[in-house]
């Protein structure tokens, strides 16, 4: 009795000690994981955000990281305790007569090719579920990002009725993972049970056989418990696995995909002096024509340059060329004589005042925009740049002043104001 309140004992609190340093590892594992990521995201070519939805990285983040987080705990307190349970109760039983310890090995492979069968076709529509999963979350932050132009073009119904499509094609799929998780459940229970009133029976023909005592029998029959309990959970497992390799191709596509172009050894190019485009071409990925063609000019410091063209002439590619967005498909951007492709961009960008076609507000209030671009400015520099850029009407009406919130995208803001 006293061994036997030991033993529990001592099993809660290594019960509680796997449950502590489980969820440390999970937290870890998955908070790294969607730094990983989020790192990659940024480092990515601005031609790659072109031609994708923010919504659908910030989906494959969120998907890898919570199905990595249940497969750990899964096969923590799962397949780590299986096979703890399965070498003790083959040890123990290997001392009474091997013929019984072959049993019990016997049950173990059946129930994994018949899950393993069916876990393969879960992987082909949880690969369909995520796919339509990340589709839905990008066109949901499109719609939400938009949701101005929604609102004021009246397409409000027809928004819901485009989100709506794709909720139903996810649940679709779903009730179709649901079919064969069910499959799945039915047969594996079906052929554990069996397997386990086989078990039995063989216990009771060595019984009568004199192979074993009835105490035998009854502590193999409750082991069986510790074999057979955790098997019936394996369907759970190969689920998680299932889905966990889905969203781990993602990541993993991700995480390969090519960074934007630094150079090993940058130069230091110091303050921009001069500028030159040599020769310089540039096409996008999906076009059939350059945007630019053997562009040509130079730029000292001091002079005041304006490019004029019609809407598509490639006035705006240009600047996103000159400040290293694109790079150059042929030809050279120079900076004080010293070609873009030695630079690095990063430290070339820091001294370029970069004004785009739509500005882009941070949710947040007025000084937390304006200390986005320097951290480091003093609450004179905001007031001075503020009333050097005619915005001092956006700070008399400012409640708050400076802490006054402009909302997700400056929408309490007027455009010129932005």
């Amino acid at each position: 009795l006293g061994l036997s309140l030991g033993a529990a004992m001592i099993s809660r609190i290594t019960k509680n000690f796997q449950d502590y340093y489980t969820n440390i590892v999970i937290q870890r594992t998955g908070a790294e994981m969607y730094t990983d990521g989020i790192k990659k995201s940024l480092d990515l070519p601005f031609e790659e955000f072109e031609d994708q939805r923010s919504g659908e990285t910030l989906s494959k983040l969120t998907k890898v990281r919570s199905d990595s987080e249940k497969l750990i705990t899964l096969s923590i307190s799962l397949i780590f305790q299986t096979i703890i349970g399965f070498i003790f109760v083959i040890a123990y039983v290997s001392q009474i007569d091997y013929r019984i310890s072959i049993i019990f090995l016997i049950t173990a492979p059946v129930i994994a090719v018949v899950s393993s069968y069916l876990g393969k076709k879960i992987k082909v529509v949880s690969r369909k579920i995520v796919n339509q999963t990340n589709s839905l979350a990008g066109s949901t932050t499109e719609s939400l990002r938009n949701i101005e132009l929604v609102k004021s073009l009246g397409l409000t119904h027809q928004e819901e009725k485009r989100l709506n499509l794709n909720t139903l094609k996810i649940l679709r799929l779903e009730i179709q993972k649901v079919r064969f998780i069910r499959s799945l459940s039915f047969i594996q229970g079906t052929t554990v049970h069996f397997l386990r009133t086989c078990v039995v029976f063989t216990l009771y023909y060595f019984l009568f056989g004199d192979k074993i005592i009835v105490g035998d029998l009854l502590t193999m029959v409750f082991f069986t418990f510790f074999i057979f309990g955790p098997l019936q959970e394996l369907g759970n497992f190969i689920i998680a696995l299932n889905e966990t390799k889905v969203s781990m191709e993602n990541f993993e596509t991700l995480l390969e995909s090519p960074t934007e172009y630094r150079p090993k050894s940058p130069k230091s190019i110091g303050a921009i002096t001069s500028l030159e485009f040599k020769n310089v071409t540039f096409k996008h990925k999906t076009a059939q024509f350059s945007a630019v063609e053997n562009i040509n000019f130079t730029i000292k410091k001091g002079e005041t340059i304006a490019f004029v063209g019609p809407s598509g002439s490639g006035k705006t590619t240009l600047v996103k060329l000159l400040v290293g967005l694109y790079p150059p498909a042929k030809g050279e951007v120079l900076y004080n004589d010293t070609k873009s492709t030695e630079i690095d961009l990063l430290h070339l960008r820091q001294q370029l005042g970069f004004v785009t076609q739509d500005a882009q507000l941070f949710s947040g209030t007025i000084r937390e925009n304006l200390l986005f671009v320097k951290p480091s400015a003093t609450d004179e520099q905001l007031l001075d740049v503020i009333q050097r850029a005619s915005c001092q009407n956006l700070l008399d009406r400012a409640e708050d002043g400076l802490n006054s919130s402009i909302g997700e995208g400056g929408i309490k803001v007027s455009g010129g104001e932005k």
